[in-house]
């Protein structure tokens, strides 16, 4: 059946390309509302950052366990009825006068942790909805699309927001995103498998996913050679918001549309990934993408008017979002195709503790850098470190681990 023709994917879509659109704008949203209103610092935005990486340090093991003996669908659900209701209560705050960087620690850490579970499930989720393997590189591109479009539209928006109308009302419109996005997941009615009962134990469990995990090299690679840039990431994504507004003094509005310009990347790596799979194979493009990653060096080297300021850092971002979003895409579709039903959730979930287990400590010490070295020389060092994948997919691709 064509992606077009099947209705619980097509609504599911729909629901992703809502809920991602609204965390969009929080992505920018909330660090706004923290420098501009809270007047945070280098080491608080770097505790911001830090937390809403965590999840996956300390609960995606946990998660990835009960994802694999739970309903999917049912899960995906409540995750994004949890998340609305999380993100609401940032404005409600506001409004009262009552908001504290506490607060918006709590919400970023919780807001993670469902977020962490949604992503784990929707890995699964997709061969469920998607049962003809040989679309199943179509139908992640698809989702990837789906960032990606939001990618575009949601900073640019997110933007406007903030500069219009305050930040915690473009918060506000990320939560109702999330109550729209579970409405029409559920007016999707798609297929909600019970899983297989395990009678494992947790910890058997989980060393099933780490046996799953190391037995495809391929995956392995990508995921090693992204946690390591990732940690720089997260340290250079510590301190961008702070060195836009301190530094070059851009307004909500042109860091909007710096996001929007960064978020092109992703949007053409989902039009271009099967077809490029396709005529070039999955080895080569995989070196060319993590060698993007380096496209985050352009923000500290960036100078003059906005207009450039905004076009060169637009395009580092566009680099590294083109980069990310292929690699993405090719591990998802080898995981899904290598890697039994039964054991997505562990094997994702391993996946996630690796990437994104680095985030804690690379916000914070993105936000050390930032306070000890200053922000331009802290960018540099970060944008430098994101080259670390390079050697990961090199090594593989000679030896033959990323062939599709």
């Amino acid at each position: 059946m064509p992606l077009r023709r099947n209705r619980p994917f097509a609504f599911f879509w729909t629901a992703q390309l809502l809920s991602n659109a609204g965390t969009q704008i929080s992505e920018l949203a909330i660090p706004l509302i923290a420098v501009l209103a809270l007047s945070a610092g280098p080491a608080e935005m770097g505790v911001l950052t830090a937390l809403e990486s965590l999840p996956s340090l300390v609960l995606a093991l946990f998660l990835g366990v009960y994802v694999d003996r739970l309903r999917r669908g049912r899960l995906l659900f409540w995750a994004n009825i949890g998340q609305g209701v999380l993100i609401a209560t940032v404005p409600i705050a506001a409004a009262f006068g009552w908001l504290t960087m506490g607060q918006l620690y709590v919400v970023t850490f919780a807001v993670g942790s469902l977020a962490l579970a949604y992503g784990l499930a929707q890995t699964a989720y997709v061969p469920v909805l998607v049962t003809d393997q040989r679309r199943l590189t179509a139908a992640n591109s698809s989702m990837a699309l789906t960032d990606s479009i939001t990618a575009v539209a949601g900073p640019g928006l997110g933007g406007v927001l903030v500069q219009l109308l305050t930040a915690p009302i473009a918060i506000a419109v990320d939560a109702a995103s999330f109550f729209v996005a579970a409405l029409l997941q559920a007016l999707g009615r798609g297929p909600d498998p019970r899983p297989i009962q395990q009678q494992s134990r947790f910890g058997t469990s989980l060393r099933e996913g780490f046996t799953a995990f190391r037995a495809q090299p391929g995956i392995v690679a990508i995921t090693a050679g992204k946690g390591c840039a990732d940690f720089f990431h997260w340290g250079a994504l510590a301190l961008f918001v702070l060195y836009a507004v301190r530094e070059l003094g851009l307004s909500p509005a042109a860091i909007g549309a710096i996001a929007v310009l960064g978020s092109l990347g992703p949007l053409l790596a989902g039009v271009l990934t099967t077809p490029v799979s396709r005529r070039f194979g999955t080895a080569g493009p995989a070196v060319v993408a993590a060698a993007l990653f380096g496209g985050g060096l352009l923000t500290p080297f960036a100078a003059g008017p906005d207009l450039v300021l905004i076009a060169i850092i637009g395009l580092g971002q566009f680099l590294l979002g083109l980069g990310i979003v292929y690699l993405i895409i090719i591990r998802a579709t080898l995981l899904q195709r290598t890697v039994d039903p039964a054991l997505l959730g562990r094997v994702g979930a391993v996946i996630r503790l690796v990437e994104w287990g680095t985030g804690p400590v690379g916000g914070l010490f993105g936000g050390f850098l930032g306070a000890t070295l200053g922000l331009r020389p802290a960018l540099i060092v970060l944008g430098i470190g994101t080259l670390a994948a390079v050697p990961w997919l090199v090594v593989a691709a000679a030896r033959g681990h990323l062939n599709d």
